[in-house]
């Protein structure tokens, strides 16, 4: 077995353990964003398992229906060969008097592939829970990258071909849309795709604007929403005359992130029909680029009114996010 380690946190011990076999794993079972937790009752039902709860259960932000982060699942340890050791994401947690101090590892595809399995170890229940609390952020972020790049993976691997030919010809960059969307709109400088489904809608449109200086990397939310919604305004509502719009009712969030190397706007709001009663999340991507004088957009957004729908919005969410990290604009 190959293993990798490397310092997590410079300010403590948090080692990371990366094991690959090489074997070919079976598939691994759950669906994205569950997690199980293998910790005895005691544990479980302890400050240790209040903290771990808290941390996975934590709502997510900017969609417009309560959800957690993760769906999490708790086993004792008895249970765990025989039910769980497949499942795509695990949470081991110990504690005894041979740990001298808290730790985690992270190993992956131990029993199937693809799988993430954490081991937090500590001395006693409180230090457990200490440690949980302290890097929750990290803890929680092993999680998310390890799904955003399985979805990555799926992406690129089962692209729509002609779709992304289409985005490449008419913009300049790769983008891997995964089959089952379709083009629905093509315009001057605007693209309209999405995927239809009985309960939900996700979809992106990708625009251009014109921009003639560097400030324009320096972008305000408000510039953004106003391009935003004079390119959205193509994308009709269900009634005669109703189009997408950005809602007023919550101020958008804006962050600049670095992808691939090129930096973006990234501003996150909610999505309403002018004229009609539809509505969402959106997440909305825009660079400037100085060689073509132009601000590129790609605005994704999820359709999802029951909350008892199979696939939690947060999952339609989390998907449009890992459809950006896909993207190469040549340089």
């Amino acid at each position: 077995m190959k293993k990798i380690a490397f310092t997590l946190i410079t300010a403590s011990a948090l080692a990371l353990t990366a094991c690959h076999t090489g074997e070919v794993k079976v598939s691994s079972t759950g669906k994205p964003y569950e997690l199980f937790v293998v910790a005895p009752t005691a544990l479980w039902q302890g400050p240790a398992g209040d903290t771990a709860r808290a941390i996975f259960a934590d709502e997510v932000e900017m969609i417009n229906q309560p959800e957690p982060r993760f769906t999490v699942y708790s086993v004792p340890p008895a249970s765990y060969r025989e039910t769980v050791s497949r499942h795509r994401n695990i949470l081991i947690l110990k504690t005894g008097s041979q740990y001298p101090k808290a730790d985690m590892t992270a190993s992956y595809d131990v029993n199937s592939a693809p799988q993430l399995e954490v081991t937090v170890t500590a001395p006693s229940a409180d230090s457990m829970a200490a440690f949980l609390n302290t890097y929750r952020s990290e803890l929680v972020k092993l999680y998310e990258i390890a799904e955003r790049d399985r979805f990555v993976a799926r992406a690129e691997k089962y692209r729509d071909a002609e779709i992304d030919e289409l985005i490449r010809e008419k913009f300049d960059f790769k983008m891997s849309i995964p089959r089952g969307y379709r083009v629905r709109l093509d315009t001057t400088n605007f693209l309209w795709i999405s995927y239809e489904l009985p309960l939900a809608s996700v979809g992106f449109t990708i625009y251009t604007y014109p921009a003639d200086t560097s400030a324009a990397r320096n972008a305000a939310a408000g510039n953004i929403i106003a391009a935003r919604n004079a390119a959205v305004m193509q994308v009709p509502g269900p009634s005669d005359g109703s189009y997408m719009t950005t809602s007023t009712a919550v101020m958008p969030d804006q962050k600049k992130l670095t992808v691939n190397g090129r930096e973006w706007n990234q501003v996150r709001g909610f999505w309403d029909v002018a004229g009609d009663f539809m509505g969402g999340p959106f997440i909305n991507y825009t660079t400037y680029e100085p060689e073509r004088h132009r601000m590129l957009a790609i605005d994704g957004y999820v359709y999802s009114p029951s909350p008892n729908n199979n696939v939690p919005m947060r999952d339609y969410v989390r998907q449009v996010e890992a459809i950006f990290m896909t993207i190469r604009i040549p340089e």
